[in-house]
Parts: C-alpha cells; sequence; structure tokens
C-alpha cells in the first residue's frame, strides 16, 4: 500500500487500538528491506541513517509507545521485529536528517514477515511492500477501487433499477471470494464485512447465512459484520435479541481487546435505546473493570456525560445562535417542531458525500414540520460560499465566528464530526448520529412521526 495520512490522526487512531488493550496479548512482525536514494540527489551512494518508526502520539503530540524502529546501514538495508497488540493498518514513518519524508502505511500482523524497499525522495511511487498480509490487501484495495467505478454509476442512475440488486449480488459474491481465497488475512476480513455490507436490507437471508459461516470459521465477526447482524436482530426480533446476540459473541471472544469492544458496544446500545437506567449499570462494571485503562476510561467519561446530559428522552440543551441570514435560531424558536441539527466543517468529506442525501430528507419531512439547522465548526466565511456556490441553501446555517466553536463542542460532547442530534416537537433527544450511523435518522424520524400521531 503506497497512500500516505495525516500523521497525527493515524496515529491517535492506532493509539486508542493500542491503548485499549488491558492486557496486551502481543504479536510480532518482521520488517526487512532497502531504502536507496536517487544519485541525482545523492551521488555518494551513503544510504544509512535512514530511520524506520512506528509510534504513536498523545493529545499533546508526545511520542508514546514505539512499536517498531531501525535505521539502514550504508547500502540501505534495515531489519527489524515491531511489536503490535492487534492485526492492524499502522504507519511507518520514513525520515532522513531529522525530516520526514513520507509514509506508508502497512498491515502488521502476527508472523508476518514483511520486505519494504524504497529509494528516496519519491517514497510514494517508488515504495513496494510485500508479504502475505500486506499482498492479500492490495487485492482486496483493488477490488474495492473497481466496486467504487460502480458504485458511481449506480448512485448517478446509469444502472437500471432492475439491474441493481444483479449487480449487488454479483459484488458481493466477488466480495466473498476474497475472503475465502485469502482466509485469515485481513483483507479477507474487510471483504467478508463487504460482502455483508452490499446484501443488507434486500437479501438479510444470505447475509445471516454468512454471518453465521463468519462465526463457525473464525470464532470472529468484524466490526463491521458485527454491525449488521446486530442491526437485523434488533429490527426483525428485538433489542433484547440484539443484547443476547452480544452475550454470544463476548462467550466466543478469546481476546482481552474484543471482549471490552464488545462491553462497550452494548453500553452505546442501551444508551441509544433509551435503556439509560441499565446503560448507567454496565457503565458502572465497565469503569471498575478498566480502571487502570487510561483509554477506557476516557470512553467512559464520554459517555457517562451523554448519558447525563444527552439521552434519548431527555430536554436537548438550550443554545440561540445567529445564522447567515441575520436570524436567530434557538431551542425557543424551533418550539413546537422537530428539528435536525448537525455539526460539522463543511471540507469533511463524509458531509460533502451525505450533503445530497439531507436534501431529500429535509425535502420529504419538512412537510411535516421538520427544520433543520447547520452548525459548522473550524469554518471560514470563504469556506461557507465556497460549499455553497453550487449547492442550495434551503435550511438554516449558522454563521461561522459568531459563537464560541470550542465550547459549543465541550457542550455537545462532540468528537467527531459529523454529528447530528434529532429532537422532536417537545423539544427531547430522539436520537445523537454519529458520522456513518446517518443511515439510522430516518428510522428516527418516523418515530417523531409515530408520536405525533399517538399525541393527536
Amino acid at each position: 500500500m503506497k497512500s500516505t495520512q495525516t500523521l497525527f490522526t493515524v496515529f491517535l487512531t492506532a493509539l486508542f487500538v493500542v491503548a485499549c488493550s488491558s492486557e496486551p496479548d502481543q504479536k510480532q512482525t518482521h520488517i526487512e528491506g532497502q531504502i536507496t536514494v536517487d544519485s541525482e540527489i545523492d551521488p555518494y551512494g551513503d544510504f544509512s541513517g535512514i530511520e524506520l518508526l512506528v509510534a504513536f502520539q498523545d493529545r499533546e503530540g508526545e511520542l508514546r509507545d514505539t512499536l517498531f524502529h531501525s535505521v539502514t546501514d550504508s547500502a540501505g538495508y534495515f531489519s527489524g521485529t515491531a511489536t503490535i497488540d492487534e492485526r492492524s493498518i499502522y504507519p511507518v514513518v520514513v525520515s532522513r536528517g531529522g525530516n520526514i519524508v513520507g509514509v506508508i502505511n502497512m498491515v502488521l500482523a502476527d508472523s508476518d514477515s514483511i520486505e519494504f524497499n524504497a529509494e528516496l525522495p519519491d517514497l510514494p511511487n517508488t515504495a513496494t511492500v510485500s508479504s502475505r498480509e500486506n499482498d492479500a490487501y492490495e487485492v482486496y484495495e483493488r477490488l474495492e477501487r473497481s466496486f467504487n467505478r460502480v458504485a458511481l454509476f449506480i448512485n448517478a442512475g446509469r444502472i437500471g433499477s432492475d439491474e441493481v440488486e444483479d449487480e449487488l449480488q454479483k459484488w458481493s459474491d466477488l466480495y466473498w471470494s476474497l475472503y475465502e481465497d485469502r482466509h485469515g488475512t485481513l483483507a479477507a476480513e474487510n471483504s467478508a464485512s463487504s460482502s455483508l455490507s452490499l446484501l443488507q436490507g434486500w437479501n438479510d437471508e444470505l447475509m445471516m447465512q454468512r454471518v453465521d459461516t463468519l462465526l463457525t470459521k473464525d470464532q470472529y465477526l468484524p466490526e463491521t459484520a458485527r454491525q449488521l447482524a446486530l442491526q437485523y436482530h434488533a429490527d426483525s426480533e428485538g433489542l433484547d435479541r440484539a443484547l443476547s446476540f452480544l452475550d454470544e459473541l463476548e462467550q466466543l471472544s478469546t481476546s482481552d481487546l474484543e471482549s471490552q469492544r464488545l462491553k462497550m458496544q452494548r453500553i452505546e446500545i442501551l444508551y441509544d435505546s433509551a435503556r439509560t437506567e441499565e446503560a448507567t449499570e454496565h457503565l458502572n462494571r465497565f469503569k471498575a473493570d478498566f480502571a487502570d485503562n487510561e483509554a477506557a476510561m476516557e470512553w467512559a467519561d464520554n459517555i457517562t456525560y451523554d448519558l447525563d446530559m444527552l439521552s434519548p428522552g431527555q430536554p436537548f440543551p438550550d443554545f440561540e445562535l445567529e445564522t447567515t441570514t441575520g436570524d436567530v435560531v434557538s431551542n425557543e424558536s424551533l418550539k413546537g417542531s422537530p428539528f435536525m441539527i448537525e455539526i460539522t466543517r463543511f471540507d469533511n468529506p463524509l458531509y460533502q458525500e451525505q450533503f445530497e442525501r439531507t436534501i431529500a430528507i429535509h425535502q420529504i419531512y419538512n412537510s411535516f414540520g421538520l427544520e433543520v439547522v447547520t452548525v459548522p465548526v473550524s469554518t471560514s466565511q470563504t469556506a461557507l460560499d465556497a460549499f455553497f456556490d453550487e449547492r442550495s441553501r434551503l435550511w438554516s446555517v449558522v454563521q461561522p465566528g459568531t459563537f464560541d466553536a470550542e465550547e459549543f463542542l465541550d457542550l455537545y460532547n462532540v468528537n467527531q464530526l459529523p454529528t447530528r442530534f434529532l429532537i422532536n416537537d417537545n423539544g427531547e433527544i430522539i436520537r445523537r448520529y454519529i458520522g456513518t450511523e446517518y443511515d439510522d435518522i430516518v428510522r428516527g424520524l418516523q418515530q417523531i412521526l409515530t408520536q405525533q400521531e399517538t399525541e393527536s
């Protein structure tokens, strides 16, 4: 893999993976290879001192938990062992003379042996990464790119509606074949999840058959597959069945980290379902079990705030904001109307991707009184104007710079963008939706309509 990413974001993401393990079952990956320098840049042929580092930063930017470090000899050769807690994609930082020259993402997995070669300064285009895991992941990325092109055609309506299901079935089968061919790799795990995602909602029977196959063969479900299975059980058999399914997964789990994630997911499901008392009971046990785990306690503090202040059924905290039209929007001005408040940046790719669906939701549910309020954080007037240059501004947008963004994010405990809150016409929280949870908003809107019909 040759993609580079923002260091701080990648480091923080990986840091949480590592820090969440209270008793890490450490694994090792051997990495070796050669890094040279273009003769036009360095005619002396001494390639020593090039460093490779896999490490994580804390929120203050300080290095923490060096997992791999190696330095090239005069011929550019290096060798070493990375010690990890979990198979995943890790950023390998390449530097020379104290200057970072690039970042290469690699799959690091237990007992895998990686050969990595590159020539500076063009690290992204000269790097080759080869191992069982990384070779499989390269196949998975090619399949992803091919499907994404087809998805663009589907979304643009260039594939007939009567052909869409056949196309989805074909690609689901291709992903499943990759799972079977490369079984035991991260690529296989991701391919299985993609296969299931393409079946959701129209071929749930096959989706759940494949869930059963994963459990039989691997005794484990990747996160996406787990979410799909939980949603299926909740929709078809009720929340208690989804919770009992979590019990089954926890009994199968052989990893402390996986068990911890399942406990966290149970608390989140109970929180989202307004079963606040149960969520609090499980959260208290979680705090006692993981009191020495800094990252787990940070997560617990966040959800404690959510349970106390932002649980479904509670009044939405007061706000008063100035819009781009000079009006003031607040709890009071929206009294009697359901509304969705979305907190985002306009340069956020996920928000941009979801924008057309927001328009569709607004057009459909505005007739039932739904208002939408967009609160842009870390956004300039220039960025706002650029975003709406070719887009319609159909609902209230808060004027950038007229409110304390940091204080606003703290008040609503926002840790990921976009985050949305759906509020009913009584000013009560229906649910919070983070990132890709956007798909569930329609279900929340239907809940509001049901409440309105009951009250009338």
